[in-house]
């Protein structure tokens, strides 16, 4: 199968309208076994289905991504860093949603390969957009994105990528684009924070566990109500549990609770169980009793 991509991938580069030798070519790596590809696409010229993903053509994006999602499956994440450095920042700030899981899929398998974290941490304008894709209105793009810094941040060195350089300021800017934006940021946050103590320790020192323990005592009780959910998940660690009884917050958890009311406070949480994105969607909705 290694000759016919090849020479699809020929024809793609000679064709000035490539959409039905990229169709041709989408099937034949579809067709192709993970591992057969391996050696099919061992030199290939990858950059040229990249190149063509710089286009207004929905169907020609749709199907470059399609082929692209295959192909690079049968990389190492060590080459993809290594050889597709520029594909990938490109990918970060491609205006297609599905242009962006692709690649932020991508970086998420190099943030989690021991060689590959490397060559992340030595791609600051990488990670600045990673986090830019934080603030991306399609939720599932930000997911990928908080995966991604996750991921990253499983090593020491990625820890003090992101809470020891201007990546942090990066990450507090994304922060101020909205209630929603600030949450997804709490959630990676959260997340990162009940891997381990160390991690927990680099939260907290960047200030940014503090300043979602004081959005418990805001003014919005369904941003209120948000953070405890926050909260809760931080606190299913068992280093987690300890920092909060620290800092005096369960109590004021089991206070706000008895304040605000059983009932209304599952209500919240039936209104918020999509998680904390969905904020200004039903920050209309009153709640009875409520503050």
């Amino acid at each position: 199968m290694a000759a016919p991509i090849e020479s699809l991938l020929n024809e793609i580069c000679e064709s000035e309208d490539p959409i039905e030798e990229l169709k041709s070519l989408r099937t034949a790596v579809l067709a192709t076994p993970v591992s057969g590809l391996r050696q099919a696409v061992s030199g290939a010229r990858l950059e040229i289905i990249f190149g063509l993903l710089n286009t207004n053509d929905k169907e020609q994006i749709e199907v470059c991504v399609e082929i692209l999602s295959r192909v690079l499956q049968a990389l190492e994440p060590i080459q993809l860093a290594q050889n597709y450095k520029t594909a990938l920042q490109s990918g970060l700030n491609h205006p297609n949603d599905s242009v962006k899981m692709l690649t932020l899929t991508q970086i998420g398998r190099v943030a989690g390969h021991a060689d590959g974290v490397t060559q992340m941490l030595n791609s600051a304008e990488i990670l600045r957009d990673v986090i830019q894709c934080i603030s991306v209105e399609r939720i599932d793009v930000a997911k990928e994105a908080i995966a991604a810094l996750s991921k990253l941040s499983n090593t020491k060195a990625g820890l003090d990528a992101l809470f020891r350089s201007d990546l942090l300021n990066k990450l507090k800017d994304v922060m101020l684009t909205s209630d929603i934006i600030r949450y997804r940021v709490y959630e990676l946050i959260v997340e990162l924070s009940t891997v381990s103590p160390v991690s927990l320790g680099y939260c907290a020192n960047s200030g940014l566990i503090s300043q979602m323990l004081e959005e418990l005592t805001g003014d919005d009780v369904l941003v209120r109500a948000t953070a405890i959910e926050m909260v809760t998940s931080l606190a299913q660690s068992q280093h987690g549990r300890q920092y909060l009884a620290q800092q005096g917050i369960m109590d004021k958890i089991s206070n706000m609770i008895i304040i605000f009311g059983a009932h209304n406070y599952l209500k919240l949480k039936t209104y918020l169980k999509e998680g904390p994105y969905y904020i200004n969607a039903v920050s209309s909705v009153t709640t009875e009793g409520a503050d």
